[in-house]
């Protein structure tokens, strides 16, 4: 910024045809150059195009300062000179960009990106496959795809993919065992678990039950395959044999090893046995889901009867004295003081503000006036934004730092300790 010499003036003049006497004023102070200060009021009303119109033509350069605030009252008069300006500088090539919020979040992305793209990829490849096999139609309208391939049984949807070898020799059990699982709608809890894993993914809750649901699945086929007439003791063997190989695409079900010991635990025992191992795997997952709500409900409860019970001991007769006793004061005898003096507190802001990683990175600049009460204890309450700085972002900054503040000494009136308000204005500039 260049050097300017400012001159007070040495005549006063006021009165009809003032104005037209300012190039005389200041040919007489010998000022080559002339400074308006002033309000966006009288800029509208045409006063200041009219000073300039009438020095410009004199050929006196002239520049304009038009942001003053009319008729300020005492608190803005305090804003400007009680406490000195906290000069935040940040510099958008050094501050770093990402957050740890931004960190966290492009993770997520990555996660629900690679399992989308590993579904749709997986799915694709087996839908391509599948319409190179031989297509034939059971007793009830699904469809048989035959593959050349030793593969484990699976059905997807109204589709049962077995091997040609498995539909010469095991038909019967695959048959009623796929033809379960598509009777029972499994393939529809598959795809909408899937679509969960996906947004879930970071959620060990989500493959917990995953897992746990794939297991209900097939002791519910075994239930169904069984009440058919078919024999345990064959169809256990039968599992065995085929409980090899992994599943092909998360929407199908298949015969594969997976948790078959518990099956055929399941299979041997009593119905209200076998119920009861059933709900016991949701046990876990659902109870912690539980102990959790209930924690929150519990706290929550807590919190609201606390405050009711406060609500209610509260004497109403000392409801005039605590109402005298919490006024704040603008202006007392004695005013509070940061330990340490102006100077420390400046120290102090400067030294735990931090510029915004994202208004540095949007290039963010801006003044806020931050008022506070400064309590009788000393410490800092009611801390606010007087005038924002234009951004959210750096508001909350200053607004975060001003409450970090240790406490003050307290401001007095007539010997006592009272609440007083004060302002400090927070200025973030980038280089």
């Amino acid at each position: 910024m260049k050097d300017y010499t400012f001159k007070v003036p040495q005549d006063i003049v006021f009165g009809v045809g003032s104005l037209k006497r300012l190039p005389e004023l200041l040919e007489k102070s010998g000022s080559k150059k002339m400074m308006v200060v002033s309000d966006r009021g009288l800029e509208k009303l045409g006063v200041v195009q009219k000073v300039l119109d009438i020095v410009e033509a004199e050929g006196i350069e002239t520049v304009s300062f038009l942001d003053i605030l009319p008729n300020p009252t005492v608190d803005m008069v305090r804003q400007a000179v009680l406490l000195p300006e906290v000069l935040i500088n940040g510099n958008a090539k050094e501050l770093s960009v990402w957050s740890w919020a931004d960190i966290m979040t492009c993770i997520y992305i990555i996660g629900v990106v690679a399992i989308f793209t590993m579904t749709v990829v997986q799915t694709a490849s087996l839908i391509l496959r599948l319409r190179q096999c031989e297509h034939i139609t059971d007793n009830r309208g699904n469809t048989i795809v035959l593959t050349d391939c030793a593969t484990s049984p699976f059905c997807l949807f109204h589709y049962i993919v077995m091997s040609r070898d498995d539909y010469a020799n095991n038909r019967n059990y695959i048959l009623t065992h796929e033809q379960e699982h598509i009777r029972l709608g499994h393939c529809i809890d598959l795809v909408i678990l899937q679509v969960a894993t996906i947004i879930q993914w970071f959620n060990p809750f989500v493959w917990l039950i995953g897992k746990n649901l794939k297991a209900i699945h097939e002791f519910e086929v075994d239930e169904a395959v069984l009440n058919k007439g078919i024999d345990a003791t064959q169809y256990q063997q039968f599992l065995v044999i085929k409980a090899v190989g992994n599943r092909l695409q998360p929407f199908a079900n298949n015969l594969n090893k997976e948790s078959l010991k518990r099956r055929i635990i399941m299979m041997n025992q009593k119905k209200s046995n076998r119920w009861m191992m059933l709900k016991a795997l949701f046990i876990i997952p659902v109870a912690t889901l539980a102990v959790s709500v209930f924690a929150n409900t519990t706290d929550m409860s807590s919190m609201a009867k606390a405050a009711n019970t406060t609500a209610n001991t509260l004497p109403t007769t000392n409801m005039q004295t605590q109402k005298s006793a919490t006024k704040t004061f603008t202006v007392v005898e004695v005013m509070p003081k940061f330990k340490g003096g102006n100077k420390a507190m400046m120290e102090f802001l400067m030294m735990n503000m931090k510029y915004p990683a994202s208004a540095a990175k949007a290039k963010q600049q801006g003044r806020a006036i931050v008022g506070f009460v400064v309590r009788k204890d000393g410490t800092i309450s009611d801390v606010q934004i007087k005038k924002s700085a234009g951004h959210a972002v750096l508001d909350e900054e200053a607004m975060r730092v001003v409450k970090s503040m240790p406490a003050w000494e307290p401001g007095k009136q007539k010997g006592k300790p009272v609440n007083v308000k004060y302002y400090v204005p927070i200025t973030f500039r980038l280089k």
